[in-house]
């Protein structure tokens, strides 16, 4: 008898939303990072260089460099960026798609060509879904939170059934609209990211994510990810989920869902 989550996952630990973070020796820091967090591999990915992020060209020396371990999302600007780069991409080895801070709204009609594209791929994709933190370029970039709810990627996840959407960090705080997204399309997903330490998660008890997640099978549309911007993140982020789940009393199969067995369902990982 199945008598809940024991603390150990059994199965494939994929961290499904982290970022190639600009320190010095990043890459065998984090490699040495990886275990002693849990974690069996992970995905890396750009928020931009208009951000300051690293080159999507990183991110591929990388996973190029250790496929067993690194698995890469192409960073793509909406409004910026045509279809045609994501066949370049797709030909480069990336797995997945990164989307944050579009030109327009996520469902604005120009960019359904580039949805579909996607689609032909069989790519997931991975958006950034509510408040984004403030910077330096955002006026230059045209930042606005409000073009990024979960509520704008319906018309997308009903257009395009095959598109695997990831939203980021339920949505926050638009936390109910990404909950009924999750519900409501069988191909939208969330991860439950937010800072290291806790972030908007940090006043959020077990109540919180029993409201939110109510349905059968809802548990498994929740994605396991770190979101880090530094090595030293990677072991606390993964602490928090940690202790999310375990005072939500989940079961194994649940768990190694969560985890790593819907990542690697659509990265088309062998595990």
């Amino acid at each position: 008898m199945d008598c809940g989550w024991s603390g150990r996952i059994t199965s494939l630990v994929i961290d499904f939303h982290a970022h190639y973070a600009r320190q010095e020796n990043f890459l065998p820091r984090l490699l040495e990072a990886l275990p002693q967090a849990g974690i069996d591999r992970i995905c890396l990915c750009s928020a931009g260089e208009e951000l300051g992020h690293v080159s999507n060209a990183v991110v591929r020396e990388a996973f190029e460099l250790h496929p067993e371990l690194i698995v890469g999302l192409a960073h793509v600007r909406l409004g910026v960026d045509s279809p045609g780069v994501i066949d370049e991409y797709v030909n480069q080895g990336f797995r997945g798609i990164k989307i944050i801070n579009p030109l327009e709204c996520y469902d604005d009609l120009s960019y359904f060509p580039m949805y579909e594209r996607m689609q032909r791929f069989n790519l997931p994709i991975l958006f950034h879904t509510g408040i984004v933190m403030r910077g330096a370029a955002d006026r230059q970039n045209h930042v606005n939170s409000t073009k990024m709810t979960p509520a704008r990627l319906d018309a997308v996840a009903r257009t395009f059934p095959g598109l695997n959407i990831v939203g980021a960090h339920l949505g926050a705080l638009w936390y109910e609209e990404a909950s009924m997204m999750a519900r409501v399309h069988p191909n939208y997903y969330v991860d439950l990211t937010g800072a290291c330490w806790g972030g908007w998660r940090a006043n959020k008890g077990s109540d919180f994510y029993r409201y939110h997640f109510f349905w059968p099978g809802a548990w498994e549309k929740i994605i396991f990810g770190t979101d880090i911007l530094r090595v030293e993140e990677l072991k606390s982020s993964k602490d928090v989920h940690d202790k999310i789940f375990e005072r939500l009393d989940l079961d194994q199969k649940t768990m190694g869902a969560i985890y790593g067995g819907t990542a690697a369902r659509l990265l088309h990982l062998d595990q």
